[in-house]
């Protein structure tokens, strides 16, 4: 089964401002990665990181619509030395800190993919990916969708 590690911007999308396409597109395709987890067609990971962000955030309707979506994953990665040397690494790589997290937590936990919104960590991803430093693919939602042809 794919396993996916959504970031927390894949969370809060349905929340910005759906008058630009590209936004209603990602949410559309977020709702349906989201069905898809549900359904049990894909599995989906949580982590402390994810946690940790979403106890920051100051809106407690986007709080808690995250921790409904937690529900749906298969368990939590909680924090080892495994991950923070990954992150570590990754960081040296030119990471920044949290996203560094999310793909140490993904790669530790054998996730297919970490899926996001953000194209700079996609792009690093896939710079990671090609230097052989990371062995899960960084995509957006829209490109999941197209990609993973298990779910139709």
């Amino acid at each position: 089964m794919t396993t996916l590690y959504l970031d927390m911007n894949i969370n809060n999308r349905p929340f910005d401002d759906q008058g630009q396409m590209r936004i209603r597109l990602e949410t559309t395709a977020i709702t349906m990665v989201w069905a898809l987890i549900q359904s049990g067609t894909f599995a989906a990971k949580w982590s402390f990181v994810l946690d940790y962000e979403n106890s920051r955030n100051p809106f407690v309707e986007r709080r808690a619509f995250a921790h409904y979506l937690a529900q749906a994953c298969e368990g939590t990665i909680e924090p080892n030395e495994g991950i923070r040397e990954m992150a570590r690494r990754l960081e040296r790589l030119e990471i920044r800190g949290r996203d560094a997290l999310h793909l140490a937590c993904a790669e530790w936990a054998g996730c297919d993919y970490l899926v996001t919104c953000d194209d700079q960590l996609v792009q690093q991803g896939k710079r990671l990916v090609e230097a052989g430093e990371l062995g899960l693919k960084v995509i957006n939602p829209v490109d999941l969708l197209r990609e993973e042809k298990r779910w139709r």
